[in-house]
């Protein structure tokens, strides 16, 4: 008997080892992949810190820039000076910083629900697929969803203790995601306070001067964002930073089209993959708990932190699947507190039918796997086949075995998204990001450009060939601008068919050599690029153009 036991607890540590390599394993090939979109642009800004060492007034392409706070540029401008330009370097630090998250996640569940709350809320981030595509694909939100859950986590914990310390480092968080994204970082840690203390009718505390000293905190932690932006902007870049980036994304009026009022719904089904159904099932147990008990309820935190913001972002123009990447955790929180709830009090007929459904949505995951593997980005190399077998095997005997319901419920769901980002951030994304034409042309100009040659990009609307090429990429408005520019030798230009065709119109510049390049942009790859049948038809022609001026020429 004791034999077997040890035979089962030797499995379950194998298993779960398994689990933690495979996503450990797609963390690190994440950290590889070319930069595209938002990325590429907030690269190019961490090589303009760390070129110029200056840390506050932060420029893209030579002019100044307001978008966005300097917290993720330092972190990659600290892995530039300390290894050099390349994708891992600017993403190693933000990942790092982002890793936090998972253990402020632990804390946050642990605090609010309990230890097994906040392990499972922690296991539910870090095998997400939402996690494992914003660890490659680093935007601001990446060291967001740290801060902000740092932040509800010292706010929860002040509320229980009263804790001085727990009220400064809940501020200084707050400080520290408005570094990181904006006005933002504050409105989502204030919408779960302020929603659980009018919850709670505890007036007294709501409107309390404490709060003050507090907001103080917050504003001078976030004091290098303000400065950067009153030095190059003055007085609208305070107005930007609080109301204009804001209000903008939200009217459209700024930045946005997207009028689709169900867009996180229906982005949600995949973003939280594997563990969509336990979320589903966790939201409305949580609703309806709310509508039983009232200001009963234990906590509203969780709930003012999430859908305030969620409707919001909902009704906003400005829409991608990263602005809800701060609202996971705690959404996280809620799945592994009604899981757990289940756990201990379900009876046999409830398990059971909670691994039915999440067997079947593994079945599914399953599947496209398999399609992804093997039709959609298939590749000749023995090891991805061998790495679905031992997934698959890893899975049955953790059904068939004597594992326990938590174990059965949970660890092939983590295995098969950690099988699936292995494959995707190894395999098939290196393959789809080697379409972008500017990585390929920054490759070109690097190894064939003298180091006086210049390089603009005219008409383009990425970003990553400021952070590609060897030398300080130019933006070119238009083409009577290149006079004042004054290229002292045969210059280079990455434009598109337009942009080409204005060139060729151009009385003053001679075509040397073009480049075409078939392109694709990954931070608009759609489904007719993902289909073998349709990926060519998909693509459009980008240009590196090397040219000289006629007075170069005579």
């Amino acid at each position: 008997m004791k034999q077997k036991a040890e035979t089962e607890n030797m499995k379950q540590t194998l298993i779960i080892a398994f689990a933690i390599l495979l996503a450990l394993t797609a963390y690190y090939f994440g950290l590889f992949i070319d930069l595209t979109g938002d990325s590429g642009k907030y690269a190019a800004i961490a090589r303009h810190v760390f070129e110029s060492g200056d840390c506050i007034n932060l420029r893209i392409h030579a002019e100044p820039y307001d978008q966005k706070p300097p917290l993720l540029f330092w972190l990659s401008a600290l892995g530039f000076e300390l290894w050099g330009l390349h994708n891992w370097s600017f993403k190693i630090f933000p990942l790092l910083y982002g890793f936090l998250s998972i253990f402020f996640t632990y804390q946050l569940g642990k605090t609010l629900y309990g230890k097994q709350t906040g392990t499972l809320a922690a296991i539910f981030l870090s095998t997400s697929e939402i996690y494992f595509l914003y660890t490659m694909d680093v935007h601001t939100d990446l060291i967001l969803v740290t801060n902000v859950t740092l932040a509800i986590w010292q706010l929860a914990a002040y509320l229980k203790t009263q804790k001085t310390s727990n009220f400064i480092f809940a501020f200084v968080a707050i400080g520290l995601a408005m570094m990181s994204k904006g006005a933002i970082g504050a409105a989502i840690p204030a919408f779960a306070l302020g929603t659980h203390l009018i919850a709670k009718r505890d007036f007294k505390q709501l409107f309390h001067p404490k709060w003050i000293p507090g907001i103080l905190i917050a504003l001078l932690t976030a004091t290098p964002a303000f400065l950067g932006l009153i030095n190059q902007f003055g007085l609208e870049g305070i107005k930007f930073f609080f109301i204009t980036n804001n209000v903008g994304r939200i009217t459209g009026e700024y930045a946005g089209s997207n009028s689709d009022p169900f867009f996180y719904l229906h982005s949600s089904l995949y973003l939280f993959l594997p563990w969509t159904f336990f979320l589903i099932r966790g939201v409305v147990l949580e609703f309806r708990q709310i509508l039983r008990e009232g200001k009963d309820k234990s906590e509203y935190l969780t709930t003012g932190g999430i859908w305030i913001f969620f409707i919001i972002a909902s009704l906003s123009k400005g829409k991608a699947p990263h602005y809800i990447f701060m609202l996971i955790p705690m959404f996280m929180v809620i799945t592994a507190k009604w899981l757990v709830e289940a756990l201990e009090k379900g009876s046999p007929k409830r398990i059971k039918q909670l691994l039915f459904a999440q067997n079947t949505l593994n079945t599914l995951l399953l599947l496209f796997i398999g399609i992804a593997m093997f039709y959609l980005f298939p590749t000749q190399k023995i090891i991805y086949p061998i790495l679905l077998i031992l997934s698959l095997a890893a899975c049955l005997l953790v059904l068939k075995s004597g594992f326990g319901k938590n174990y059965k419920l949970i660890l092939p769901g983590a295995i098969l998204i950690s099988t699936l980002a292995v494959f995707l951030n190894s395999s098939a994304l290196p393959k789809a990001f080697s379409y972008q034409a500017s990585t390929k042309a920054a490759k070109i100009y690097n190894e064939n450009a003298a180091p006086a040659e210049k390089i603009f990009s005219y008409h383009y609307p990425q970003y990553e060939i400021f952070f590609y090429a060897k030398s300080d990429a130019i933006q070119l408005y238009s083409l009577h601008d290149l006079p004042k520019l004054l290229p002292e030798e045969k210059f280079w230009l990455l434009t598109t068919e337009a942009g080409k065709d204005s060139i060729q119109s151009n009385p003053d510049l001679k075509i040397i050599a073009e480049h075409p390049l078939k392109n694709r942009g990954m931070n608009r790859a759609g489904l007719q690029f993902i289909l073998p049948s349709s990926r060519e038809r998909s693509l459009d022609t980008v240009y590196l153009i090397e040219a000289k001026t006629n007075e170069q020429i005579q």
